[in-house]
């Protein structure tokens, strides 16, 4: 039996020899990861500024409609929920430094925010205009107000009018830069994707070698006790 356990044994120490020279290419690979980490955070940022400024102008934009309904301008009540824009951050369970496991490109999802800029594998930005909803028509002459007796003239009407308009152009200004960033991050993490690969194929085989290790030691122990 001695030849065979030679050859378990042969085969434990070439793993150990592969698991050591993997081992010590983790550092230079992690080194390369954290270089993407400043431009991705710079990115990142730039992006959730934009999402908060859009929340606020929706946010404007709705009370401005409700205020124009409340003199008797337009034809409906008025927005009075904001559904702000979103963007979310989707993570492969391999972008995380140690995972070895199964299912690297099992997707975690989350809210980017500044507690959490620059990770993530990819960024997924949607779009929603559910808050204009209930605006309706600002009615810019005195015969179409329906409240007149609360102050509603031509003016006022074309007043607030004028200043949605405003802040609705507003919005499409910053979601042309939103979109923009997002596709930026996006590919610049497209290109980190690769070196967390490689890095997760490490940590994958280290665990592998080390798991046949294990059992071909116990392999061992049992043809000794059998021979």
């Amino acid at each position: 039996m001695s030849d065979l356990t030679n050859l378990l044994s042969g085969k434990t120490s070439g793993n150990t020899e592969s698991i050591g020279i993997l081992s010590a290419r983790n550092p230079d690979v992690q080194e390369k990861i954290n270089l993407f980490s400043s431009i991705c955070s710079s990115v990142d940022s730039k992006i959730v500024a934009i999402a908060a400024s859009i929340v606020t102008l929706q946010t404007e934009i709705v009370s401005l409609s409700t205020n124009a309904f409340n003199v008797g301008c337009g034809t409906t009540v008025g927005a009075t929920t904001i559904f702000p824009d979103s963007v979310k951050t989707q993570s492969y369970n391999l972008c995380t430094a140690g995972y070895d496991g199964e299912s690297p490109y099992t997707v975690t999802t989350s809210t980017l925010s500044s507690g959490n800029i620059g990770v993530g594998t990819f960024l997924v930005y949607t779009q929603n205009d559910n808050s204009i909803t209930g605006i309706g028509t600002l009615f810019e002459s005195t015969s179409t107000c329906f409240r007149p007796a609360q102050g509603c003239t031509s003016g006022v009407c074309a007043s607030f009018a004028s200043s949605i308009t405003t802040k609705q152009s507003e919005v499409i200004a910053l979601r042309s830069q939103l979109s923009d960033l997002v596709s930026s991050s996006n590919q610049i993490k497209r290109e980190r994707v690769d070196f967390e690969i490689e890095r997760f194929g490490n940590n994958y085989t280290i665990r592998i070698l080390n798991e046949e290790n294990t059992r071909i030691s116990s392999a061992i122990t049992k043809i000794q006790s059998l021979s």
